[in-house]
Parts: structure tokens; sequence; C-alpha cells
């Protein structure tokens, strides 16, 4: 089904016929919401089949599953049911869960019989009246906006003085606001401002007065370099002296006049002293007279660019000041001339606005224009009717083009012809065949016989059944592969030797023969089945519901499925460590969860590879069953 647009005869003839091969489709991802596993898997099947799809469902289950569907459904929804009592019990329920539904008619139906709620949504109700009433009440709306406009004409150009006095007000108020700021901002961006005349001049300023810091610093290290080496020679001719005086011979030198050879004479000493000491007070002088340069040079350049500063703020401020005192001066004549003007008008059409009259007119010829628009039925999301309705109700007049419907819900598809069948396919993209698809006297599965005469939908049902469990008379089957009718009317069939009421079913391929199915006593547990199948095959055989979460206990790390789970399941052990929770029985069994328990050395990475290795991929599968319905579900 790789062309949903094929239909008609031809498409169907090869569908029947399996020359149409069927694609692998993945089910919809749905919300959590009142459903059990069954009714979760079928309609997420449902929502995701991209072409046809087979429900066996009783009709209580039938009709709750349609409901459910078409409350779901992304795409236009068209459902038939042969019996109207179904249609109007699926129209009151989509509208008490809010969704847009209509009840489409046929000739022998009349409103007056119908619940109100549905009498409400018919074509009638909803289409031709209202859109006939809507265009009367527009056209009636136009008028009475063009007349409270026409009475603003004696004074029309002082009206249009003041569109453009009010288009200056607006832009002397924006003008304002700005220079308001502006004012409020001069002296945050005459600091930060950076390639203007102002901020030149200052950063000349800054490097001037860095240049001379740096010259004068250099001589200012220089002078100090010198006076302290002129400090170090006076200090060690000091030391000099004051060893000579303490030496023995010196009062005998004194007075004798007389001095060992190569000794230093004290008076020498106190000579060179002298010079040494006036020459160090000359550099400290010096270098004084230096640091006083440099702090004066910082103060005067501190002076002159707090003075630049304050002199450009100054002139900034005046200059703001003066633009905003203008402004302001031509806002008050701006809103002078309003107010005159609005006085003006008012005498002339007193109680209204101009503008508002405008604006009304405006939106009423908006409205309509929609009116002229709008065609007299408009169909809500979900069309609900009889096969009968759909050649007398308005809502199915044949548009050009695509269909009219992306999903047709088709209710008791057992009462399908096969000829029906293409003239229905014009009016959707897909569809979805509800109803008693395996007869009572065919369990699900046979599949013996031609078939000849089995109902149209039973046949499709066969065609497009790929699920791995089903329901073969008192057999409960698990399918490995899945070969067409013909193929399974040649399996071969052999029962076990140490369990003879387990049966295997080889397809004879020409070379090996392949184990195609694998029966058990339809009162077998799905989980001792299940069971079976790991320790003898080796094969898994998974079947979630919905979408699995992750979950760690003190010993294990699970995997569970919301959908399915619930405290009536069953474990089944897979392998070491590993076991399967299993809710439901028989074809309708669903995983509930698969727990990796920590003590066989399971952690959460062998885990997640394990069920990635081992979750069914998208399914060929275009059949689905519901178990019999019980009671009716609360909502």
């Amino acid at each position: 089904m790789t062309d949903p647009g094929d239909r008609g005869r031809p498409w169907l003839t090869r569908l029947l016929a399996g020359e149409l091969p069927l694609s692998c489709f993945r089910s919809a991802e749905l919300p959590l919401a009142d459903r059990a596993p069954s009714e979760h898997y079928c309609a997420a099947r449902a929502a995701a089949c991209p072409d046809l799809l087979v429900v066996h469902a009783d009709p209580a289950a039938g009709e709750r599953f349609i409901f459910d569907l078409a409350t779901i459904a992304s795409d236009r929804v068209l459902v038939l049911s042969p019996n109207p009592g179904v249609a109007d019990r699926l129209v009151e329920r989509l509208c008490a869960a809010s969704v847009a539904a209509l009840r489409a008619l046929g000739d022998n139906e009349s409103p007056s019989r119908l619940p109100p709620a549905v009498a409400a949504v018919t074509s009638a109700a909803l289409g031709i009246n209202r859109v006939a009433q809507l265009q009367r009440s527009s056209a009636a709306a136009v008028a009475a906006a063009e007349d409270r406009v026409s009475a603003f004409a004696p004074v029309a150009k002082a009206i249009a003085r003041l569109v453009e006095v009010n288009e200056s007000l607006a832009r002397l108020e924006t003008s304002l606001t700005d220079l308001t700021a502006r004012r409020d901002r001069v002296e945050a961006d005459l600091r930060t401002e950076t390639d203007t005349p102002f901020a030149r001049a200052l950063a000349q300023l800054d490097t001037d007065h860095a240049e001379a810091v740096a010259r004068r610093s250099d001589e200012l290290r220089a002078a100090t370099a010198a006076r302290d080496e002129k400090q170090s020679a006076l200090d060690q001719a000091r030391h000099l002296h004051a060893e000579a005086l303490r030496k023995p011979g010196f009062l005998s030198r004194w007075f004798s006049g007389k001095a060992k050879p190569g000794a230093i004479e004290p008076a020498d000493l106190e000579k060179q002293i002298q010079v040494l000491e006036a020459e160090a007070a000359a550099l400290a002088e010096q270098a004084r007279e230096l640091e006083a340069t440099v702090t004066a040079s910082a103060t005067a350049y501190g002076t002159a660019r707090d003075t630049l500063l304050t002199n450009e703020l100054a002139a900034r401020r005046a200059a703001a000041v003066a633009a905003l005192a203008a402004a302001e001066t031509e806002l008050a004549r701006a809103r002078a001339e309003s107010a005159a003007l609005n006085k003006v008008i008012a005498s002339t059409v007193p109680g209204d606005d101009h503008g508002a009259a405008q604006a009304a007119l405006a939106a009423a010829r908006e409205k309509a224009a929609e009116a002229a628009r709008a065609v007299p039925v408009a169909p809500p999301r979900v069309v609900v009717g009889t096969p009968g309705s759909l050649k007398v109700d308005p809502v199915f007049a044949s548009p050009a083009g695509e269909p009219p419907f992306g999903l047709l819900i088709l209710d008791r598809a057992e009462e399908l012809a096969e000829n029906d069948f293409p003239w229905l396919a014009r009016l959707a993209g897909r569809y979805v065949l509800v109803g008693h698809a395996v007869p009572a006297d065919e369990p699900r599965g046979r599949g013996h016989g031609r078939g000849g005469d089995a109902p149209f939908v039973s046949r499709l049902a066969r065609m497009l059944d790929r699920e791995t469990w089903a329901a073969e008379g008192n057999r409960l089957v698990c399918r490995l592969v899945a070969p067409d009718p013909e193929q399974r009317r040649r399996l071969v069939r052999e029962p076990l030797a140490d369990r003879p009421e387990i049966e295997l079913r080889f397809l004879e391929t020409g070379a090996e023969p392949q184990l195609a199915e694998i029966t058990f006593p339809w009162n077998t547990p799905v989980a001792d089945a299940k069971r079976f199948l790991a320790e003898t095959l080796g094969e898994v055989r998974l079947r979630p519901c919905g979408e699995f979460r992750w979950e760690t206990t003190d010993d294990a790390v699970v995997a569970v499925w919301p959908a399915a789970d619930g405290p009536n399941g069953v474990w089944a052990e897979l392998e070491s460590g590993v076991r399967e929770k299993v809710t439901g029985a028989g074809p309708f069994a669903f995983t509930a969860a698969v727990r990796f328990d920590f003590a066989a050395g399971w952690d959460a990475d062998r885990a997640a590879a394990w069920l990635d290795a081992r979750l069914p991929g998208a399914s060929s599968s275009r059949f689905a069953a519901l178990p019999r319905a019980t009671a009716p579900r609360q909502r």
C-alpha cells in the first residue's frame, strides 16, 4: 500500500490477490488514558496506519474504540455506522468531550426525532441558517457603521487636520521622551564616547601628561640613584674616619706631626667627608625638587582634565535643556490645537469619536466579507452518519481534488460488500474497518479453505493479519514468520514427541523447512508459552503496548510499559536474571515489564542493549482485535 491515492477496483484487486506489498509502520504514541491494553494497542495502530486497518470487535467494544479513535485522530474523520442509534450515541459522546462533531442525516432521518444535543449539530442547524443570519446581521452592521461615519461629514476638514495634529503629537511625544533620556545621560555619554572631538582632546591631554610624567620619573630615578650612591660614599668615609681615630699612636702622631707611611690622615678624611656631605645634600635637594615637580604636574593635569570635562558637560547640558524646552513648547502648541479641533468635532457629533467610528466600520466590513466567503455548510472535524446519508446530506458534496476526509471509520464492517468499498474509498485517504472480522464459525487465524463465501471484511482480515499471537479454534498460535494465506494452507504440522499438546508448523521453502508457527492449547497461559519459547527455542517475543520507561529498584532495573502494566501480571523467566511480566490472556496478552536482576550480573547498559535487540520494530500488520466487551466503561 505504498500509494494510498490509488483507490478503486484495481487497487482492491491487487490487495486481495496478495500483489500489493504491505509497508511497515510504527504505532502512534498516545498519552495514557482510561484504556485497556488491547484498546491502547488498537488505537495506537489505527492512529498511525497509513492506509487500511481491520479491527475485530463486538458492537460494544467497537463503539468504544470508534469514539476513542475519532477523538485522538489528528486529521478530519468520517464515521459511518448502519445503526442510527450508534451514530447518535457517538455524536453525543464526542460533543460531551468537546470534539467538534456533525451528525449527517439520511432521507428517512428527521432532526425532530434526534436527541436535543445531536439535533443541534446537524448540517441544517450548523450550516445554512447560521450563514444566512450571519450575512444579514453583518450587512446591517455595515450600514449602521456607515451612517455613524457619515455624521462627521460637516467637519471633514477639521477631522483631516486633527489626524495630522495627532500624528505630529505622537512624533513630538516620542521626541520628548528621547530628549529627556538624552539629557539624563549626558554625563554617562560624555565619559564613554570615543570618537568625537572632545574625546580626542581628552585623549591628547592624557597622552601629553603621561609622556611628561615618564620623563620626570626617569630624571627622578637618576637623581635618586646619584644621591644614594653619594650617601654610600659619605657613610664609608665617616666609617674610615672613626676607625682612624680609634687606632693606637694617634695622639703621638697628632703631636709629633709625623704619620706612618701609607696611612690616611684624619685631616684628609675630614675634608673628604665635608665635600661628600655637600654633594649629597645637593643631590637630595635635586631629588626633592623633581618630586615636587612631578606632584605639581599631576595636580595641574587633574585640574585641566576636570576643567575640560566640566566645561563640555555644562555646554551639552545647556544644549539638551534648550532642545527639551523647544520640544515641550511645540508639544503644548500641538495639544492646544488638538483640543480645539476635538471641541469643534464634538460640538457637531456629540458623544462620538471619529476614530472609533472608522474602526467600527472597518471591522464591520471585514465581518461582512467573511460572511460572504462562508459556505452553507462548515463541517466540523468529525462527521458521523449512516451509509444512507452519503448521497443526501450536503456535507458530502464532492469537492474537486483530494478526498474530503483524512480517515474513514466504518462500523459493522461485516456488512460491507466488496463492490461498495471502492466507492467508499473516494471519501478518505485511509480507512479503519471495525466489526466481526472473524466470523463465529471461523476462529481467528484458522485460514482453512478458500473462503470464497466469507464476508469481505473477513477476507481482508486474512490478508492483513500479521500479529504474532492469534487464536485458532481451541489453539493459541505464536507466529514466528508471517506466511500468506496460500502458504499457511500448506504448512506441515508436527506435534512435539514429549509434549504432543504443543504443535510445530513448518513452511516448506525448498531447502530446510522453516519453523513458522507454534501452537498451544487454548488454556495455556501466555506466560507459560513465552517461557517455553525462551527455554526450548531461545525465542523472545515481546509484545509491548505504548511507550516504556526505566525504573530502578534496590535489586533490579526494570523496563515498564504503563499502558499495559497492572496488578495481575504473571512473570515468565526468559533467561538468567531476565523476566517478562505478561498481562492479559491469549491474543490479548501484552508485555507489561521486563526485569533485569543485578544479582545475575545485569546493569542498566546491558539491560538497555538486550531490550533494544529484542523489541519488535515496525510491523506490516493491518489487523487488530479487541476482546469481547463485558460492560460499558464509564467515561
